[in-house]
């Protein structure tokens, strides 16, 4: 799940050091990548140049982005001064180089063109042929801010990335950008309503469970239930009030209480039995859904 070749690939091409890297394949060859690129400074006549690719990048700016030479296949192209929270849009399919000096953080996700094309076939929508978006423009999108933003803490601890989260994540986007970039819209007459079946439910709530660590693929529990993506994601939060990675962190939880009630394990075994990378995993998880330390839960709760 972490690509650090492509990180560095990518750092050494906008002169930035290497970044970890989280990869996605939601389809089949079309890996999504995601990293961050940061710097405080560079020299003077120091050019970025991005490889021609049959894909997208969409770049979140984390800090604001001064105006600054930009060329699209060698032709200058003005751009604006962009905020903290826009992005802008690299169609690789063109050569993207540019002169920047000054400070840059950002988070770049890189979209195969397959993917898009992958989407559109397993929701029976037209191909999407264009994101609709010129390039060195900025926009303010709080959809993609917030998608691309919540992959922060999985790129500052990679190790803990959760893969049915990282799914998610990125299907909402791909189905965003296509909807609000691409000019698909969704017939909503064929969206599919109700929930699981409890033959469904059952297997998928297994399925999660044997997996507790959140290794598992959202496909693979689609596949189970005999379902696409997007429908079995739909189902399963109508029948348990939480998508799949929020319902499975939910247990992991709720299974930490039971062994800190009733075992004498120690943190870090908890953790292991858990599915958390670590003790430190084990606390910041426990403390945000129960508002206390694992050890101090225990202390209070046991006696």
């Amino acid at each position: 799940m972490v690509e650090e070749a492509y990180g560095q690939s990518l750092g050494r091409r906008v002169g930035a050091e290497a970044s970890a890297t989280l990869g996605l394949e939601l389809f089949q060859r079309s890996k999504i990548a995601v990293t961050r690129v940061a710097w405080e400074s560079r020299r003077a006549g120091f050019y970025s140049s991005m490889p021609l690719d049959d894909a997208f990048m969409i770049c979140l700016e984390l800090r604001d982005l001064p105006a600054h030479p930009y060329w699209v296949d060698g032709k200058l192209t003005p751009f604006v001064p962009m905020r903290a929270g826009n992005f802008t849009l690299l169609d690789l399919r063109q050569h993207h180089a540019s002169e920047l000096t000054s400070a840059l953080d950002c988070v770049a996700i890189y979209l195969p063109y397959r993917a898009l094309q992958s989407y559109a076939d397993e929701h029976e929508v037209p191909d999407v042929n264009e994101l609709c978006i010129a390039p060195a423009v900025a926009h303010d999108d709080p959809v993609v801010r917030a998608l691309l933003g919540s992959l922060l803490p999985a790129l500052e601890r990679p190790q803990e990335a959760d893969r049915l989260f990282l799914d998610h994540v990125a299907m909402a986007l791909i189905a965003h950008m296509t909807s609000r970039y691409g000019g698909v819209r969704s017939d909503k007459s064929r969206v599919e309503r109700g929930g699981l079946a409890a033959w469904q439910e059952r297997r998928a709530k297994d399925a999660l469970m044997d997996n507790i660590a959140g290794t598992i693929k959202l496909e693979e529990l689609a596949e189970l239930c005999d379902l696409s993506r997007s429908h079995f994601a739909r189902a399963f939060k109508q029948s348990t009030g939480l998508p799949p990675h929020r319902w499975l962190l939910a247990r992991r939880v709720e299974r930490a209480q039971d062994l800190l009630l009733h075992s004498s394990l120690s943190l870090d075994s908890i953790a292991e039995a858990c599915g958390f990378f670590d003790q430190s995993h084990l606390n910041r998880v426990f403390s945000k859904h129960v508002g206390q330390s694992p050890s101090m839960w225990r202390r209070m709760n046991r006696y």
